[in-house]
C-alpha cells in the first residue's frame, strides 16, 4: 500500500518519536510497503521518499511554524494524490496534527491514523477537544495513560490500538565489545546513566540531588549524563561542587548504546508538566535491551514498561530522597541488578521493530 506519513520533526533531530517516524518507514518498505515522509525539520536523506518544508526561518517549536507544516502538508499530500493515490495518511503528533490530518482524510476519502508519542496536554484535555479526532479511523496510542486520557475526554474506544515504540534490537548485538570494556576502564564503579533532553519534564534536576546523597555512600560512584538542551547550564552549575557527574552532550546513537552497555544502573527522572508529559520512553526500552535495571518514576506510560521490583524499581517523581533510595538499594544488591537485568533482556523482545511494524500493519488492514 501507499502510506503517506506527515512527522514535523525527524532525525538527526533528537528524540523518540523522530525514530520512531524513520524506523518504522523503514520496516514498512521490508513489508514492501510505498512509503514517503513529509518532515519540517531533519534530513531528508535518511530515507529516499522524503519532502520537506521549505519555511525553515521560522524557529523550532512556535505555534506559527506547527501551524504552517500542517497547512504545508495538507496542500503537499492533496496534491500528490491526485498524480499518484495514497491508501493511507499516517500522522505523529496529537490535537493539531489530527484536526489537519482529518480534514485531508475527509477530502481524500482515505483513512487516517495518527500516532500519539507524547502525554497530552492537560489544558487541552477538554470533551469539545475530541472533535478533533472525529475525522481520525484509529488512534495510536504509544502508552495506555493516553488512551485513558482520549477516553475522558469521549473519544469512542473503538478508535484506540495501544502500541509502544520499538526499538533494533540488532543494534545492540552487533556492539564492539572492545569499544564497551573501554567504555567501563574508564571510568570508575558504580556507572549510573541517564539519558534525555536536557529540560524540566525529564528531572535531570532531581537525580544530581540524589547523587549528591549517593556518593556520599559510594565515593566512586560516577553519573553519566547523555542529551543537550535549554537547562544544560543550570545543571551544570548545579552538579558543580559534587562531583563525579559528567555531561557527555549529545552523541550519536550508536555511542549511546555503548554507553548503556557498558553502565551498571539506568536511571529516569522524568516528572509530568502540563505541556509536557511522557509517553513510553524509547530511552528505557533501549535501557532494557542494553542489560540494565532501570529506576524509573511513576509517569506516562513508564509503568506500561517496568513493573516495580522485578526489572526494575519505581518511585514518586520529584522526590530526590526517594530516588537516592532506590539508586541505593540496587548498588546495594548486585544479585538483584542481575536478575532484573535478565528479566529486561526477556521482555525486550516483544518491542523489536519487525514485531511493531507488523502490529501497526494489522491496524491498517482494520481500516481499509
Amino acid at each position: 500500500m501507499r502510506i503517506a506519513r506527515i512527522i514535523e520533526y525527524f532525525p538527526p533531530h533528537i528524540g523518540g518519536m523522530e525514530r520512531h517516524g524513520l524506523i518504522l518507514s523503514q520496516e514498512q518498505a521490508k513489508l514492501g510497503h510505498d512509503v514517503e515522509i513529509f518532515i519540517g525539520v531533519g534530513d531528508r536523506s535518511l530515507f529516499k521518499k522524503t519532502f520537506k518544508a521549505s519555511f525553515q526561518f521560522l524557529p523550532p517549536y512556535s505555534k506559527t511554524r506547527r501551524f504552517w507544516f500542517n497547512f504545508w502538508t495538507y496542500n503537499k499530500v492533496k496534491k500528490i494524490h491526485k498524480k499518484n493515490p495514497y491508501n493511507i495518511i499516517h500522522l505523529h503528533g496529537d490535537f493539531i496534527e489530527a484536526y489537519f490530518g482529518g480534514k485531508l482524510s475527509k477530502k481524500l476519502s482515505i483513512p487516517a491514523v495518527i500516532t500519539i508519542h507524547a502525554g497530552l496536554n492537560k489544558r487541552l484535555l477538554k470533551p469539545k477537544n475530541a472533535e478533533y479526532f472525529k475525522n481520525i479511523a484509529k488512534i495510536i496510542c504509544v502508552s495506555n495513560e493516553i488512551a485513558e486520557d482520549l477516553k475522558i475526554v469521549g473519544v469512542p474506544e473503538s478508535k484506540f490500538e495501544t502500541i509502544s515504540s520499538g526499538i533494533d534490537l540488532n543494534e545492540f548485538k552487533s556492539v564492539d565489545e572492545n569499544k564497551i570494556t573501554a567504555l567501563r576502564y574508564q571510568y570508575h564503579k558504580p556507572i549510573i546513566i541517564s539519558v534525555g533532553v536536557l529540560r524540566i519534564n525529564k528531572g535531570f534536576k532531581y537525580l544530581i540531588e540524589s547523587f549528591r546523597e549517593v556518593k556520599e555512600k559510594f565515593n566512586t560512584a560516577i553519573l553519566l549524563i547523555i542529551g543537550d538542551g535549554p537547562d544544560k547550564s543550570k545543571l551544570e552549575e548545579q552538579a558543580k561542587n559534587i562531583g563525579n557527574i559528567y555531561f557527555l552532550g549529545r552523541q550519536n546513537h550508536d555511542k549511546v548504546i555503548e554507553y548503556l552497555k557498558a553502565a551498571d544502573i539506568f536511571v529516569l527522572a522524568s516528572v509530568s508538566t502540563v505541556g509536557d508529559r511522557e509517553g513510553t520512553p524509547t530511552v528505557v526500552m533501549e535501557a532494557m535491551a542494553a542489560g540494565l535495571p532501570v529506576i524509573a518514576t511513576n509517569v506516562g506510560g513508564i509503568a506500561d514498561l517496568i513493573e516495580d521490583g522485578k526489572n526494575g524499581l519505581i518511585t514518586d517523581s520529584g522526590h530526590t530522597e526517594k530516588l537516592a533510595a532506590a539508586i541505593i538499594e540496587l548498588i546495594n544488591n548486585p544479585d538483584l541488578i542481575q536478575k532484573m537485568a535478565a528479566q529486561n533482556l526477556e521482555d525486550v523482545k516483544l518491542r523489536d521493530w519487525p514485531i511493531i511494524a507488523r502490529r501497526i500493519d494489522d491496524v491498517y488492514k482494520s481500516i481499509l
